[in-house]
């Protein structure tokens, strides 16, 4: 026990959990803080300036960082020469504070009361770098309210760790850019045996969600045995078979000799499927204009076609999908 009835170590661990949690509230701080302009100038850009713009916020705030810490660098070193001259009397010949910076164990070699004087100087000096830093907190803050409100575009409202994790430097193109976060919003659509209904009822395809996917990806392959279907779908091929017989029986597919080749009306057919999808991505850049970016348009279609007939959509094949769904 201690002689003021705290258990020893006591004063240690509150002190850690102090800490602690000032911290965790400055980080959690900074994570809010952090990617809000990343956020508002990609959202008040056009396309074409999109990759330049979130590369100059990574950039100005590099140098913004560099400057801060030459700044409040400069202040701390001030105020603890101060604290230390103020010391004078109770340092031996010859103290170097950097020598501490170093190697904090040199404290060690001191008296307890002269160790305790030193981390309060040191203590206060810190202190008098985050003084300094709230006016420039305050400018900033005053600044942000002249900021103009502009309604969230979809892609804008898609989380980025590339920028957030550790304000790490992350410099994409405008292409780069749009994919990452269609990328992001197409696996928050609907759960893939609706997203195909959907589509097949939209682009005038009346064929349950299984024989829309294996439409896609037959379309996408030109000729695939139903072995290959069924092993990128991850199903036994008699589970499959079904939903190609509706597809031969369609004639959007023709099977000989175990091979199932697409027929011009099949890919008819899912190229309607395909620009419905697109037309679905399309929404997401509402104010981008894809007509008036050949880039732009390009990426939709790619997406549109990848992201229709994929292997991880292949549960669709499985046996009563709807009734697994709900338990049953």
């Amino acid at each position: 026990m201690g002689r003021d009835g705290v258990p020893a170590g006591g004063h240690g661990l509150d002190a850690a959990l102090s800490m602690s949690l000032r911290f965790a509230l400055l980080g959690f701080g900074l994570g809010l803080v952090l990617q809000v302009l990343v956020i508002a100038v990609q959202n008040a850009v056009s396309y074409r300036d999109l990759g330049s713009a979130t590369s100059g916020v990574t950039f100005f705030r590099q140098i913004g960082g560099s400057f801060g810490v030459a700044v409040f660098g400069s202040v701390f070193s001030n105020r603890l020469a101060e604290q230390v001259e103020d010391l004078a009397r109770v340092l031996p010949p010859g103290f170097d504070p950097a020598a501490v910076q170093g190697d904090p164990g040199v404290l060690d070699r001191f008296p307890a009361a002269v160790k305790q004087d030193v981390l309060h100087a040191y203590a206060q000096s810190i202190d008098a770098v985050f003084l300094w830093a709230v006016p420039v907190a305050a400018v900033a803050t005053v600044l942000t309210w002249f900021l103009r409100e502009v309604p969230l575009r979809a892609t804008a409202q898609v989380r980025d760790y590339g920028e957030g994790l550790g304000a790490a430097p992350t410099v994409r193109s405008s292409r780069h850019e749009i994919e990452r976060a269609l990328s992001e919003l197409m696996r928050k659509d609907a759960k893939a045996f609706e997203l195909y209904d959907r589509l097949g009822a939209l682009s005038g395809v009346a064929l349950p969600a299984g024989s829309v996917w294996a439409l896609c990806r037959i379309a996408k392959d030109g000729a695939v045995t139903g072995q290959d279907l069924a092993d990128r779908a991850g199903v036994a091929a008699e589970h499959g078979r079904p939903y190609v017989n509706l597809l031969v029986d369609a004639g959007y597919v023709r099977r000989r000799d175990g091979v199932l080749a697409i027929t011009p009306s099949g890919q008819a057919a899912a190229e309607r499927l395909f620009a419905v999808r697109r037309e679905g991505l399309a929404r997401h850049l509402e104010g981008w204009a894809p007509e008036e970016h050949p880039e732009l348009a390009d990426v939709l279609r790619r997406l549109a076609e990848a992201s229709l007939g994929d292997e991880a959509d292949g549960a669709v094949l499985r046996p009563e999908p709807r009734a697994a769904e709900r338990g049953g």
